[in-house]
């Protein structure tokens, strides 16, 4: 199971959250042993290690990232961790990206959209003297509240994005921002392949397809020629009996390992769809 990060709404009174209206800014993440878990950031995040080294697995390679680096991640479930060296904290600066945010950066004249952007969820690059000086100042935001905070906080998040595309690395910011505002249908599968088994809901897809509830499920249809909870469930039903046909899982198991929280709702629906339950089907291989 993931964590979601950040929260809906952060925790009342904590000082490691800069919020304001409702709305989650940044966060401080400070940890005084190494851990690991997987996350679902539910934002797109910039990322500044302060102390220690962060770590990103992914499928094919572990990202390390320390002191003099920025993250740039898109939405998304990954597995992180921190590498803390002996006497050292970790700390890292979190700031969120909204969509709108992203939207009105491409907006602008400047900005020229990347045809053929990165696929790859990431962006990990060194900061010049100007983003290690931003990030000294954000750091401050922590300690000492301000007047204003949405509106200042708001300027941070703009005036990030801006230094970052004016270093070395411009290109590499337009290729995620282009990535991040992608609504393109190839783009839909991708998402729909990678996180087909994961116990996320049609809000959490459609979020991470950059459209709304109503926009994924009318485009899904187009694209598959059939409801998307439909296609879901087919699709992790029919992984799921070749799990119970292949290997000794327990159904429980199985059931977390294609996306259900409840092995019962699993157990159901998997009789409805193939006439037995996953227990008489594994009893029917066993005989043979």
């Amino acid at each position: 199971m993931f964590h979601r990060f950040p929260p809906i709404s952060a925790p009342v009174a904590d000082p490691s959250f800069l919020t304001s209206n409702g709305e989650i800014f940044a966060k401080l993440k400070q940890e005084t042993e190494a851990g690991k878990r997987t996350v679902f950031v539910t934002e797109h995040t910039l990322i500044f290690v302060t102390k220690g080294v962060k770590l990103l697995h992914l499928p094919n390679e572990t990202v390390e990232a320390g002191p003099n680096t920025v993250i740039l991640l898109k939405k998304g479930i990954y597995v992180m961790a921190e590498y803390i060296e002996e006497g050292l904290n970790f700390e890292a600066l979190m700031l969120f990206l909204p969509v709108k945010l992203l939207k009105s950066i491409a907006t602008e004249p400047f900005f020229h959209s990347s045809k053929t952007p990165s696929t790859t969820p990431y962006t990990v690059f060194n900061g010049n003297e100007l983003v290690q000086a931003f990030k000294a100042h954000l750091r401050l935001y922590f300690d000492k509240p301000v007047l204003y905070t949405s509106q200042l906080l708001a300027l941070k998040q703009r005036e990030i994005l801006l230094l970052l595309m004016n270093g070395a690395h411009q290109r590499e910011v337009v290729d995620f921002i282009t990535a991040a505002l992608s609504t393109e249908p190839a783009d839909l599968d991708e998402v729909m392949r990678t996180y087909l088994l994961q116990p996320v809901t049609l809000e959490d897809l459609a979020s991470l397809t950059n459209r709304s509830l109503a926009t994924f499920k009318r485009d899904f249809r187009r694209i598959y020629h059939m409801p998307p909870r439909q296609w879901i469930n087919g699709q992790r039903l029919q992984h799921a009996r070749m799990l119970l046909e292949n290997t000794r899982l327990p159904v429980g198991e199985i059931a977390g390992d294609c996306g259900y929280d409840s092995t019962s709702h699993f157990i159901r629906i998997f009789k409805k769809k193939f006439g037995h339950t996953p227990q008489a089907i594994r009893a029917e291989m066993t005989i043979d």
